[in-house]
């Protein structure tokens, strides 16, 4: 059959493409760009010239129609992803492209109309298994809702007799892709950084058997189908020590309660409206992470005669495609990576018996020595060339920091900022063993150890700082500008001896209040760094926001 295939030159879209050569269909791909879909098309050992180029957008109706014509079935697998792009972006692409393909595709009489979907539109579930008829989910993200709206218009014609096909994968995952989507993004960061364990799991699927299901998907007089593909289920900490066990590196975990990844997420979308940055995790990422259930996908799998690749395998090839492609360093894909061994640590590991067991990497996926698992021979890459999916620290606070003074500045803030800040930082902090800190994520943070005036225990407090050159750091009571000073400045002047953390490193100190030509020669480097601090002085007019020096002892 001559199948049209949308997104030909993204991950899905080209897997599509080749699992259909492979089942004799001839593929023709309506692109933007024919040079970029045959590069990307090439990297999974496909020719373009086996496929039929068709140049055209998906929004422009005509080119839709030209490319239309002629075909007998197709595959929707073009999307705009992300919540960086404006709400109009999102559904012109994500909504008028699927009225334009698949509509066009169902006014023809093609049979069948594949669209591609996603097992979001169920999150957060409404029971303990997704199924093709549990109710649809209400997302947050301008993404999530056009994609909602993009599913929604495509039942309609399912309700209509159209032979729509829609199915809906988990989290794709595989080597190779175009770009780096979220959830390999995600896991490069798990590993490079740390691993966040929450409640709920995720779904993962391969982005080969995903296209081993769309072309299985070709079949005319089956109806309208609803297939749900939502992969292998595992829990965030299961996830984590199968990472384990495939690398041998033990991964860096930080116990999260839910409610704070999905605060996170939500703090990041408004940081990307704000700047346009990538990063995998949003509010609706994190929601899913937290809520997530198994998925009922008996239906799809027999009625495709479809079975799974061992999750290992998927693991440990994405694993191996994200360090040849510079995502993640080789120290962190452990026995994955292109380690290469002195001649002596060789002959210890051959007269010792210690080398790797060929059998149990086969069980876990691993490829042979030089070869990936599917036969594709290993990138070489040289110094400097590893690129590891981590935001640099300047250029996240960068992104972040102006979205946070103006969330700060706001009148609103100043009621619920000292309700909810401090104590979320403390537990924060306390969960993740003292590796996270929210203020460190926009400035340059302390934790300060006081001791109570009245009760004599140890009091902490999350503070920005200002480090200085000798090694002190200077703070600002400033209490969000609220009309009384904070328990700590109190605390310090009836005791100054204290205790700084300071990137991990507990630092006694010894406090100073800064006052006349002290406060003011440092006042406007304050400023420089958290312009807020005129905003609270404005606000808190009735009193003078303290300043200490917090010299090492």
């Amino acid at each position: 059959m001559r199948v049209l295939v949308t997104g030909a030159s993204g991950y899905v879209g080209s897997h599509a493409v080749k699992s259909l050569l492979a089942s004799g269909h001839r593929p023709r791909l309506l692109v933007r760009d024919p040079g970029r879909t045959g590069r990307v098309l090439a990297a999974i050992g496909v020719d373009a010239g086996d496929a039929e180029m068709c140049h055209g957008d998906m929004l422009d109706e005509e080119a839709v129609d030209r490319a239309l014509d002629g075909c007998d079935a197709v595959i929707h697998a073009a999307a705009a992803l992300g919540v960086t792009g404006r709400r109009t972006d999102l559904v012109t692409v994500n909504v008028t492209g699927t009225r334009n393909v698949v509509g066009g595709a169902v006014a023809r009489g093609l049979d069948p109309v594949i669209h591609t979907s996603t097992i979001a539109v169920f999150v957060p579930p409404a029971g303990p298994m997704i199924t093709s008829d549990a109710p649809l989910a209400r997302p947050r993200t301008g993404y999530g809702r056009s994609k909602l709206e993009a599913e929604r218009y495509a039942r309609s014609l399912q309700d209509d007799g159209a032979p729509v096909t829609i199915v809906y994968p988990g989290g794709v995952l595989g080597p190779s892709q175009p770009h780096l989507d979220a959830m390999p993004a995600g896991l490069a960061a798990g590993l490079g950084i740390a691993w966040p364990v929450s409640p709920g799991g995720v779904s993962l699927l391969d982005v080969r058997d995903l296209g081993d299901a769309l072309a299985r998907c070709v079949e005319p007089g089956r109806g309208g189908r609803r297939l749900i593909l939502g992969g292998h289920y595992v829990r965030w900490p299961e996830f984590a020590d199968l990472c384990d066990a495939l690398t041998g590196v033990r991964c860096r975990r930080i116990p999260l309660p839910g409610g704070l990844m999905i605060a996170l997420g939500t703090l990041l979308d408004a940081a990307k409206k704000v700047h346009g940055f990538r990063y995998p995790l949003t509010r609706d990422a994190a929601e899913l992470m937290v809520t997530l259930v198994p998925s009922d996908d008996t239906v799809a799998l027999d009625a495709l005669g479809l079975t799974l690749r061992p999750l290992e395998e998927s693991v440990a090839d994405t694993l191996r495609w994200l360090v040849a492609a510079g995502h993640l360093r080789p120290a962190r894909a452990g026995r994955l990576g292109p380690v290469s061994k002195s001649p002596s640590a060789a002959r210890r590991e051959a007269e010792q018996g210690a080398g790797p067991d060929p059998a149990l990497d086969r069980r876990r996926g691993a490829a042979p020595p030089g070869r990936r698992a599917g036969g594709q021979r290993g990138l070489e890459t040289g110094p400097g060339s590893h690129k590891e999916f981590v935001m640099p620290v300047r250029a996240l606070q960068g992104v972040l920091t102006p979205v946070a003074q103006r969330l700060a500045s706001a009148p609103w803030f100043a009621r619920i900022g000292p309700k909810v800040v401090p104590p979320l930082d403390r537990v924060l902090h306390r969960l993740s063993g003292g590796r996270v800190l929210l203020p460190a994520i926009v400035l340059p943070s302390i934790v300060l150890t006081t001791t109570g005036r009245k009760t004599g225990l140890p009091r902490e407090t999350p503070l920005i700082c200002l480090p200085e050159e000798d090694g002190s750091f200077v703070v600002v009571g400033s209490n969000f500008g609220r009309d009384h000073h904070p328990a700590w400045t109190v605390n310090l002047l009836a005791d100054p001896r204290a205790e700084v953390r300071y990137q991990g490193r507990r630092i006694p100190v010894t406090a100073q209040a800064l006052e006349g030509a002290e406060r003011a020669e440092v006042w406007p480097r304050l400023v420089r760094i958290w312009s807020v601090y005129d905003t609270y002085v404005e606000r808190a007019d009735q009193r003078e926001l303290r300043v200490f020096r917090l010299t090492p002892s």
